[in-house]
């Protein structure tokens, strides 16, 4: 009798321990995880990864507000269903508990420790991953390919960032000409920005532009800064990006923007969003178009691939959907 109860007992935990593994996650933590994951809980910046890598395992979106109808179309029939959790510190924890998850995905980022301490005090573990800057996102997807167990997937999603990554780069040191000055219009009325130094505006610098708003080391708002009318007049972009379509639209209309050169020379441009920004917001490896975008802007004579063709082909790759012409005409029209 006690031989069979320590044979089943042994039994027991050996099932149970190859049930769970240990991982060391992208900021050097030690976190248990099952070994077969199915449910993931993915914060705002990761979710785009898993969209892209391991939709089944999406348990929902992870959105301040929900997905549009537009954005839907775009991605994995199936997402559709599936419901809005929150996202960072609007996140519906009590919804989380119930959905008995495998995990959370978060990211390293120094100032985003906050959501993931909530997300830990109902038990579920976080798993941090590298999402601030777009040459970190092939060894995310290598990352994420392996605690998945989709390594073919995750190489190929992989692979094709550096692709995109190395022909901007190759194209861009070819171009011949000044570094156009761009400006980052981030908010609805186009007057909050980012410095140079933040990961947020990269794009421009892998464009091959310079962005238009330079910031002290350490200075105030380096993040998210608010310009007035009069300092960005005082700046004079040669180009404008608007991370709002409305924005761009009311920028080409507004009188006291007029007088920009950015405005006169008719260069002022909305960064495709569709079903993720390409510029900013929430940072993802659609970067990777939206360098491949901007460049062609600033430099219209750089040896860049077909962006309608290229776009087609990366949307099909990472999302399983074809865009119409309608799609890339609301995108890429002047």
């Amino acid at each position: 009798m006690i031989r069979s109860l320590s044979f089943a007992l042994a039994l027991l935990c050996a099932t149970l321990g190859a049930q769970a593994r240990d991982i060391v996650d992208m900021s050097g933590r030690t976190v248990s995880v099952p070994d077969e994951i199915t449910s993931v809980y993915a914060m705002t910046h990761a979710m785009p990864l898993v969209v892209a890598l391991a939709p089944d395992k999406l348990a929902g979106f992870a959105s301040p507000r929900a997905m549009s109808a537009q954005a839907l179309k775009l991605l994995p029939p199936e997402l559709s269903k599936l419901p809005n959790l929150g996202g960072g510190p609007d996140a519906n924890l009590e919804k989380l508990k119930d959905l008995k998850l495998d995990i959370a995905l978060g990211w390293t980022s120094p100032g985003e420790t906050y959501p993931a301490r909530q997300i830990e005090r109902i038990g579920l573990p976080v798993v941090n991953i590298d999402v601030d800057r777009l040459d970190q996102y092939p060894a995310t997807f290598r990352f994420l390919g392996r605690l998945f167990q989709r390594e073919a997937r995750g190489e190929i999603l992989a692979r094709e960032i550096e692709r995109e990554m190395s022909e901007v780069q190759v194209a861009v040191a070819e171009a011949k000409g000044p570094k156009p000055r761009v400006y980052y219009a981030e908010s609805p009325d186009g007057l909050t920005t980012q410095c140079d130094a933040s990961d947020r505006v990269e794009v421009i610098s892998r464009a091959g532009g310079v962005n238009a708003l330079h910031c002290e080391p350490n200075a105030p708002f380096a993040a998210n800064y608010p310009l007035g009318l009069e300092r960005l007049l005082m700046l004079d972009p040669d180009v404008i990006v608007t991370r709002f379509a409305t924005t761009a639209e009311a920028i080409r209309k507004d009188p006291r923007w007029a007088q920009m050169k950015a405005v006169r020379a008719g260069k002022v441009f909305a960064a495709p969003g569709e079903p993720f920004n390409w510029f900013d917001r929430p940072p993802s490896y659609m970067r990777a178009l939206g360098a491949r975008w901007l460049a062609g802007k600033l430099f219209p004579g750089a040896k860049l691939r077909d962006l309608r063709v290229d776009a087609r082909a990366f949307y099909a790759m990472f999302f399983g959907v074809t865009p119409s012409d309608a799609d890339l005409d609301r995108w890429l029209a002047p």
